[in-house]
C-alpha cells in the first residue's frame, strides 16, 4: 500500500495496513480478541457521549489504542493520571459498564457524586486519579505518586498521560527531569495528533519528537503507531515492567490520527485490530454485533434510569 499523507514517519508498528503482521507478534489469540472488545466499547462510549453533546467533551476516537492498553496493563495496587480524552482508560481497567455511563453523564450515583464535569470517569478502587483543573498539573502529581511507590518498594509503577501541546509547557520538562534525576518508576504516555494538512507537532521544535526530546532527558522512550494496537500493547507492557523493576522512567509517544477528520480505514484503530482478526478467522459480524450490544444494552439501561429519577 501507498504511503499516505496520513501515514506517520519514524515509528514502530507491527500491524500493516491490511491488518498482516510485519514484526513479531507476541500477544495471544484471547488477549487480543479481549482487547478488540475494549476498543470496541470504547468507541460505542464515544459515540454514545457524542449523541448527548455534552459540554466541555471532545471525541476521543482514534485514540482507543492508547487508553485501553493503558487500562489493561497496569496492575491492580498501579495508578494511572489520565488526560481529559482518556476514558478508555476505564474500559481497560474493568468498571462495570453501568457505572462508566453513570460517570460520564454526571450522576449523582456514581463515584464521584456528579461533582465533576460530564464525560470524566474516575474510580480510587481502580486506580484512576482525576484530571487537574489546571493544565498539565497531574504531571508532578504522578511523579509524586511515583516518588512514593519507589520509597515503598513494592514494584509498582505510575502512567501519566497527555497530549503532544503540554510538551511545550515548563511542567512537563520539570516533570520529566525530575522523575529521570530520581529514577521514578514513572511511565509518561504521549498522543501525538496526526493533521496531514497542518505542520507536525515537532516542526516548531527543531524537527524533534517527543520521544527524542524525552530521550535526550535520559529517559527511555519509544515511538508507536497510535493506530496499531498491537505494537501500543507491547511498547507499554514493557515500559511499566521496566519501571517496575527500577530500571527508571520511560516515555512512549503514540503519534494517532483523530477520527474526526475522517482520516483512512486503516488509521482506525479499531479497524487495524479487526482486520488483523478477521485475517486470523477470530472475528465475525456476529461478535461484532454482541460486542456492541453489551456495551449499548449497559449504557443505556443506566441512562434511562438517571433521566427517570432526574423527572
Amino acid at each position: 500500500m501507498e504511503h499516505s499523507p496520513w501515514d506517520p514517519e519514524d515509528v514502530e508498528f507491527l500491524l500493516a495496513a491490511d491488518g498482516e503482521p510485519v514484526g513479531e507478534i507476541r500477544i495471544e489469540a484471547l488477549e487480543a480478541r479481549a482487547l478488540y472488545k475494549q476498543l470496541v466499547a470504547a468507541r460505542c462510549l464515544d459515540h454514545k457521549l457524542a449523541q448527548r453533546r455534552l459540554p466541555m467533551w471532545v471525541s476521543s476516537a482514534g485514540e482507543e489504542a492508547t487508553s485501553t492498553c493503558v487500562g489493561a496493563l497496569v496492575s491492580a495496587e498501579e495508578w494511572v493520571y489520565p488526560g481529559p480524552r482518556d476514558v478508555g482508560v476505564a474500559i481497560g481497567r474493568g468498571l462495570p459498564f453501568d457505572e462508566i455511563a453513570r460517570q460520564a453523564l454526571g450522576g449523582a450515583q456514581a463515584d464521584h457524586r456528579g461533582r465533576l464535569r460530564a464525560g470524566t470517569i474516575v474510580s480510587h478502587s481502580a486506580g484512576i486519579a482525576p484530571p487537574s483543573a489546571a493544565l498539565g498539573m497531574h504531571l508532578p502529581l504522578a511523579a509524586g505518586h511515583a516518588h512514593a511507590a519507589k520509597l515503598s518498594r513494592l514494584g509498582h509503577a505510575t502512567i501519566a498521560m497527555f497530549g503532544e501541546g503540554l510538551t511545550t509547557t515548563g511542567v512537563f520538562h520539570e516533570t520529566i527531569s525530575l522523575a529521570a534525576c530520581c529514577e521514578l518508576p514513572l511511565v509518561f504516555v504521549c498522543k501525538s495528533q496526526l493533521w496531514p494538512d497542518q505542520a507536525p507537532a515537532e516542526a516548531g521544535l527543531l524537527g524533534d519528537s517527543v520521544a527524542d526530546r524525552a530521550r535526550s532527558c535520559g529517559v527511555w522512550t519509544r515511538r508507536v503507531d497510535g493506530a496499531d494496537p498491537l505494537i501500543v500493547h507491547q511498547t507499554l507492557r514493557h515500559a511499566l515492567l521496566r519501571a517496575r523493576e527500577g530500571s527508571g522512567p520511560a516515555l512512549v509517544e503514540t503519534v494517532i490520527s483523530p477520527m474526526r477528520q475522517d482520516p483512512p480505514p486503516h488509521r482506525d484503530p479499531v479497524e487495524r485490530l479487526r482486520r488483523y482478526l478477521d485475517t486470523r478467522g477470530q472475528w465475525t459480524k456476529t461478535f461484532q454485533d454482541v460486542v456492541e450490544a453489551e456495551f449499548n444494552t449497559a449504557f443505556d439501561k443506566t441512562a434511562n434510569a438517571l433521566e427517570a429519577a432526574a423527572v
